[in-house]
């Protein structure tokens, strides 16, 4: 039996506890100023593009940092490589033959086979080989035109073309080439037989001596010998240059700037580019305000739409950001099915706002709602302006989630559009014909979409490997629509939380030494990798990084057989053997270089 003194006690005590944890959130609430986005800028930001573009045939000569294209700049190939060197900042040259190129001394080629008649521009491309100009074959031409050319396969190192087409049971990706170290694409277990969407139907080629392979088909070894496996992508060395194959579509899209970058870096004793450094995690259409769904969430989750977001979806997914230490930009969407009574309601805001900048995120705009033929884009803008105008809230929401971009420019579209005047970045599904990183000419950059958090394959993987490597860059999509609005099991939250936690903590964060970054970061770092311009030389143990051009930026800097022993003007830190991630602080870099402990002696001056 409890005496009242200690009943007193207990009561006090349990008073205290209440009084306290009351007022720690009160406190909380009044400290935290979340009705300000911290990432957010007002001030103007760079807006002038200096990267490379096309040059006009017949202006003159060529650098060694120009680049020509012999193909269709207007097919999915040339986009990559007019992407390619955008971002690279090379120039680069369009041409449909090689009459006249010998004498103009370019410093790389690249080929497009399906454009070029080899019967008559092989022997030209012998001569440029052996005047010292490296080629790469962005594809192969049909067996059958190689089976006719003597000539054109010696120049691609094939020493034996099989009649039939090799099946191959997977691929394999040798460490070195792409950042992330060696990649075997074969699926041992059933569950992994739905991840297999690469082309491994392969013409097969071997190649000889004086070739290097970097990716090839595997095949059962009681029946093939591993040096007979059929070649996807290679080099042959001719001398003084050196010729790139690729067996296969594999530099068309995105996967190709990555592939551009390892080949040139094979190429080089050592090789320095620009990268973003930023990699983003996006939520779209979370929070919804407006109480939709409502029958179809209680037959499913037993809850209204309010509590399934709040009580439910939004503990999971800040589980999965702190767990996974990833940066959220979360889209929020006032309202999605137009045709539903239900109306946004501003009272929920302030706690979302309050939550995401407890795990340090950025709330933007979703601008995504139901396919209608009778509501469109503008008119969700229209409405979602006089929901957001009875809102007493300062936040800036410099971010945007929009599925299909409007045709005309952004700062046309979001005249009078109420919270979308403060936008300066938008980010979008890729359908590839946009550039991944763009900016419109009003300043606002395009922020393409690269992945899906719930669609994991060999060819997504890749392709992440990829563009990790060229830019140092990810942007990728958890959609919240299925699991609001869900059609089957799979859409339902316990599942898809289930498919993109796994996904997420297994694939998405291999790169762990790119910054995670929310939106309005990412931007800033976007327009200084956009407008920047850089020169570099080499002196002896040497590299000098002049940068142009306001603000920090981030390089990828790999070498062959050494290190960085020093740098003055920035910092670096390593990413993997051979690669380092270089932070210039400065308008110049200087990058002391000494032998590398840990790998074999450097052989040459074109590669190992």
């Amino acid at each position: 039996m409890v005496s009242r003194r200690n009943f007193f006690s207990i009561i006090m005590m349990m008073a205290v506890l209440l009084f306290m944890f009351q007022f720690s959130q009160i406190i909380k609430e009044n400290a935290s100023n979340y009705d300000v986005n911290e990432y957010a800028v007002r001030e103007p930001l760079p807006r002038e593009h200096l990267a490379k573009g096309e040059r006009p045939e017949g202006d003159g000569g060529f650098g060694r940092e120009d680049v020509v294209f012999l193909g269709d700049k207007e097919n999915d190939l040339g986009r990559t490589v007019t992407q390619w060197c955008v971002y690279t900042k090379r120039e680069l040259t369009v041409l449909d033959s090689t009459d006249g190129l010998a004498a103009k001394n370019p410093g790389l080629i690249l080929i497009d086979s399906g454009q070029i008649d080899f019967a008559r521009e092989t022997l030209t491309l012998v001569e440029l080989v052996q005047a010292g100009v490296p080629l790469i074959f962005c594809n192969l031409p049909e067996t059958s035109v190689l089976l006719e050319n003597q000539a054109l396969t010696e120049l691609l190192g094939i020493s034996q073309i099989r009649e039939e087409p090799a099946q191959a049971e997977g691929i394999q990706l040798f460490s070195g080439f792409l950042l992330g170290g060696e990649a075997v694409y074969k699926a041992l277990l059933p569950e992994e037989v739905k991840r297999q969407d690469l082309e491994l139907t392969i013409p097969w080629y071997v190649t000889g001596k004086g070739t290097k392979n970097y990716m090839v088909g595997m095949m059962d070894e009681s029946r093939v010998k591993r040096e007979e496996f059929p070649r996807i992508i290679w080099r042959n060395s001719c001398g003084n240059a050196m010729v790139f194959a690729v067996n296969g579509e594999y530099l068309n899209g995105l996967t190709g700037l990555g592939l551009l970058d390892a080949m040139v870096y094979e190429m080089n004793s050592y090789m320095i580019y620009p990268v973003v450094n930023a990699q983003n995690m996006l939520v779209a259409d979370f929070p919804m305000l407006a109480a939709e769904n409502e029958e179809g969430l209680e037959a499913v989750y037993s809850r209204g739409p309010e509590a399934v977001m709040r009580d439910v979806m939004w503990p999971g997914i800040t589980a999965m950001s702190l767990n996974n230490k990833l940066r959220l930009t979360c889209f929020i969407n006032a309202k999605y099915d137009y045709r539903d009574a239900a109306q946004p309601e501003g009272e929920n805001l302030p706690f979302y706002l309050q939550q995401m900048r407890e795990v340090s995120a950025e709330a933007g705009i979703s601008l995504g709602f139901t396919d209608d033929a009778t509501f469109t884009l503008a008119d969700k803008v229209r409405s979602d302006k006089e929901f957001y105008d009875t809102l007493n809230s300062g936040y800036q929401f410099a971010a945007v989630y929009c599925e299909d971009l409007p045709d005309q420019p952004w700062e046309v579209f979001a005249e009078g559009a109420g919270r979308l005047e403060d936008v300066r970045t938008v980010a979008f599904r890729d359908g590839g014909e946009r550039p991944l990183l763009s900016w419109q000419e009003n300043g606002v950059t395009l922020q393409g979409i690269t992945s899906d958090a719930r669609d994991y394959s060999y060819r997504v993987d890749l392709k992440m490997r990829s563009l990790v490597t060229a830019l140092g860059y990810s942007n990728t999509l958890i959609g919240m629509h299925n699991a609001m609005w869900p059609e089957s099991q799979e859409d339902q939250w316990e599942n898809y939380f289930d498919e993109i936690f796994s996904n997420v903590s297994t694939y998405w964060t291999k790169y762990g030494s790119f910054e995670q970054t929310v939106l309005s970061e990412s931007d800033r770092r976007i327009r200084r990798f956009l407008s920047l311009d850089y020169e570099e030389a080499r002196t002896d143990q040497k590299i000098t990084l002049s940068v142009q051009g306001e603000g920090d930026a981030w390089f990828v800097l790999r070498l062959h057989g050494e290190a960085v022993a020093d740098l003055q003007g920035g910092t670096f830190s390593k990413l993997e053997s051979e690669v380092y991630l270089i932070h210039a602080e400065a308008p110049q870099v200087e990058i002391t270089l000494k032998k590398a402990e840990d790998v074999l002696e450097y052989a040459g001056p074109f590669g190992r």
